[in-house]
């Protein structure tokens, strides 16, 4: 099939005047083979190759997958790589490249751009993304054809005496669709060109008689920069997208001939569907099922919950091309009933000549006058001081639909101007992030992360605008003022963080609807110092100053929701419009180090979705799962009623499942201990929940959190009812563990097994107690994790 494409290529080329030799192919990829890890090179120079494929060899999944061959390329087939695992390396002795004339040409359809410094081009110190390349920078040894931030092509070479670039200004690669990439090197006219599409881009003047000189002692690679750095279990500057038609020519093609390439293909659309993140995990018997999340990769900070025309939305930091913090772009998920998550398209992602060039993090959403959603995020800008008006890289920004009536709101535009700028004395410079906003009394609030100007503390500053509406030019009329810092812990200790990320402010009500107090949430930062658990106060706000007051339980004494050793961080919360209640969401980290997360492909986890309210007589939160979750749920294992201990693990012997709901009330008063243990094994495999009675606390504790992963206990203490019965409320999803007591607060662990028949249960404690009922359910995938594509 490879020869006679070949043959076929050939043909065309003579028939229109432009015959390239056949003689003249030193590499052919025609990525037509479909299926399996074996590479083939149409032009007879190469032996065949595996290719490398992170799912190939699965750590964390039993059977083996296929790399993501396509049969829509541009001539035949074509490969998807996933921007962190997929690649081709030939051996250093396998292929050499060198000499006064080269040519490199291939199809690529990318679906993101990786981040490097603003000014990495012109400081030599650039890092791109490799579409072919054999090279040795530091001896000016070999060759790289590959593109850097925004999809901007670059060619390099070494000379040996030289390291010659040559980098595109303007003529960049476009995302999710076909681009023909070529580029020649001709030593004996003196002369570098780059061609997109066809077109000459770029080009300029070598040194007359200079030649390419082998980089020997590297190897040849195909979809990644060979000098790219490793990042735990995979590599940066590795493509993401299609990937079709790959040559490598022994003289420089003359402009004709490049034409006649790229015109010899015709590429057809492409379905979003197929170049996308794919669902390849559903069989990783770690990652979580009911839970919503990327299809692949890494996640952070899901936020701006919003509801638009009987659709909630939600967004999230996402890295579409590893497991691993980089490349931030806004994430999107949407659902009908906040159970059914879906990843949908991303939503914003840095771009050049706008305000976020640098990475889109955190924010939330609001609506303006005429009830049109808005996302406010913090703009990432690495060149600020570049900027007039910028002190700080972080900055916010502001989006708008470009299509109401699409009911996912999946393309988002963003506005030429920033929201809200970063002034001298308001907050600490270079701590501006994560906008929270909501509307009160016919004005709209913005509360930004900072740190405080007069300490080493946190801050939440506050700004105000009285007016702000979508434009029909596609400008955002608003006008934010600063209001104040609303409250700044006295003689704070970095245990509570230098500064507030994802700070929430907003009115919490009882559910007899008899009093209201304010919650103000933080997120103590940086994790290397603070504890970086959510923690929240009760109080008052003063909407006229912008100030807000902790109750004197709470002053200079902050509580937490969920009491798991940094699994639940990261909050948003919302009122749902439908049912008028409080709905926060949160990431469960996955507690693993960076080598499991990268041989995973996958990090991170969204909360469950959880109700928030002010306990009877407004002292306290009160929390629990959204009920819609019950939606989830497939078989009921037990269903039972006052058992003894004994009775009750009778019933749980049989029960040996990864992904389940229970639900759990007993009688303790008499008691001393009272506990489960969960996905209990061989070796150390146990996780448990253990009430102290007489001290009212919950420890929980699991044998295997992960590589890299602590194994201390992790507790809180949890009221118990007056009638002495407890309740237990634990969601089960592979590695995580929702718990839930007395509908009060909750113990969040990550629990991994090294095996993965670790799933006994049981009861255990000491003293007189009865299970006054034990509920047990399997719980289902939510849909779009129901299959994998």
């Amino acid at each position: 099939m490879k020869k006679i494409l070949t043959g076929l290529l050939c043909a065309i080329l003579l028939l229109m005047g432009t015959a390239v030799a056949e003689d003249d192919l030193l590499l052919y990829l025609t990525l037509d083979e479909g299926a399996g890890l074996t590479i083939h090179d149409a032009s007879g120079n190469a032996p065949d190759k595996e290719l490398t494929y992170g799912l190939a060899y699965p750590v964390f999944q039993q059977d083996s997958q296929s790399p993501q061959w396509r049969s829509d390329g541009v001539l035949g087939g074509c490969l998807l790589l996933d921007g962190s695992t997929t690649y081709l390396n030939y051996g250093k002795n396998d292929i050499g490249l060198e000499g006064g004339q080269l040519t490199v040409s291939a199809w690529i359809a990318p679906r993101m751009f990786e981040w490097d410094d603003p000014h990495a081009a012109d400081n030599g110190t650039d890092k791109p993304t490799g579409i072919i390349g054999q090279s040795n920078k530091a001896d000016n040894q070999g060759f790289l054809l590959g593109y850097g931030r925004f999809g901007r092509l670059t060619f390099q070479v070494g000379t040996g005496e030289e390291w010659l670039s040559l980098w595109t200004y303007g003529d960049n690669l476009q995302k999710y669709q076909w681009n023909h990439v070529a580029a020649t090197f001709d030593g004996e006219q003196g002369e570098m060109t780059l061609y997109l599409n066809g077109e000459l881009v770029s080009s300029r003047s070598v040194p007359v008689g200079s030649a390419i000189q082998r980089a020997r002692n590297k190897a040849l690679t195909v979809g990644r920069n060979p000098e790219g750095e490793r990042l735990a279990a995979g590599f940066l500057n590795v493509a993401s997208g299609y990937l079709d038609e790959v040559r490598v020519y022994s003289r420089a093609l003359t402009e004709d001939e490049v034409i006649a390439l790229y015109d010899s293909a015709t590429p057809g659309e492409i379905a979003f569907s197929d170049i996308w993140l794919q669902n390849v995990l559903t069989e990783d018997w770690t990652r979580t099922q009911f839970h919503a999340g990327p299809y692949q990769f890494w996640m952070n900070e899901p936020h701006a919950p919003l509801y638009y025309n009987g659709m909630y939305h939600l967004f999230y930091q996402a890295n579409m091309t590893g497991s691993y913090w980089r490349n931030i772009c806004w994430g999107h998920y949407v659902s009908d009933d906040m159970i059914n998550w879906k990843p949908v398209k991303e939503a914003i992602t840095p771009m050049e000549y706008t305000v976020v060039p640098d990475g889109v993090w955190s924010g939330n959403a609001g609506y303006d006058v005429n009830g049109v959603p808005l996302l406010f995020f913090t703009a990432g800008n690495d060149d600020f001081g570049s900027v007039p008006g910028l002190i700080s890289n972080q900055n916010i920004g502001v989006a708008y639909p470009a299509d109401l009536t699409d009911p996912e709101l999946t393309e988002w535009v963003v506005a030429d101007e920033l929201a809200v700028i970063q002034q001298p004395g308001e907050g600490r410079r270079g701590e501006f992030r994560d906008p929270y906003v909501w509307q009160q009394e016919g004005a709209w609030y913005m509360l930004i992360c900072s740190g405080s100007v007069s300490s080493k503390g946190g801050a939440a500053l506050l700004y105000r605008s009285d007016r702000l509406e979508l434009l029909p030019d596609g400008t955002v009329d608003q006008d934010w003022q600063y209001v104040s810092s609303v409250y700044e812990m006295p003689n704070q200790s970095t245990y509570y963080g230098t500064s507030w990320e994802l700070p929430i402010l907003m009115p919490v009500t009882n559910q007899d609807g008899t009093i209201t107090r304010w919650m103000f949430e933080i997120s103590p930062a940086p994790a290397s110092i603070a504890d970086n658990n959510v923690y929240y106060f009760l109080g008052d706000f003063d909407i006229d100053t912008g100030t807000f007051t902790p109750d004197p339980a709470f002053k200079d004494i902050p509580r937490r929701l969920d009491y798991g050793c940094n699994v639940f961080t990261g909050p948003s919360a919302f009122v749902d419009p439908v049912s008028g209640k409080i709905v926060m969401f949160s990431i469960m980290q996955d507690q693993r180090g960076a080598a499991d997360q990268g041989a995973s492909g996958w990090a991170h986890t969204v909360g469950l979705a959880r109700n928030i309210w002010l306990n009877d007589d407004g002292t306290d939160l009160m929390m629990a799962p959204i009920p819609e979750l019950s939606k989830l749920e497939g078989e009921v294992l037990v269903d039972a009623r006052n058992l003894t201990m004994d009775e009750a693990n009778a019933l749980l012997a049989n029960v040996h499942e990864d992904m389940m709901h229970i639900v759990i009330t007993a009688t303790v008063k008499d008691a001393e201990t009272f506990g489960l243990m969960l996905k209990q094994g061989d070796k150390w495999d146990e996780t448990f929940y253990t009430y102290e009675v007489a001290s009212q606390v919950i420890n929980g504790e699991t044998g295997n959190r992960g590589d890299g992963a602590s194994t201390s206990y992790v507790s809180g203490s949890l009221p118990l009812n007056s009638d002495g019965t407890i309740r237990m409320e634990i969601y089960v999803d592979r590695s995580l563990v929702e718990a839930f007591f007395n509908q009060s607060k909750s113990l969040s662990i990550r629990a991994y097994v090294d095996e993965v028949t670790s799933q006994n249960m049981y009861f255990f404690g000491e003293g007189d107690f009865t299970i006054d009922s034990l509920y047990v359910a399997t719980m289902n995938p939510i849909a779009c994790f129901a299959q994998a594509e």
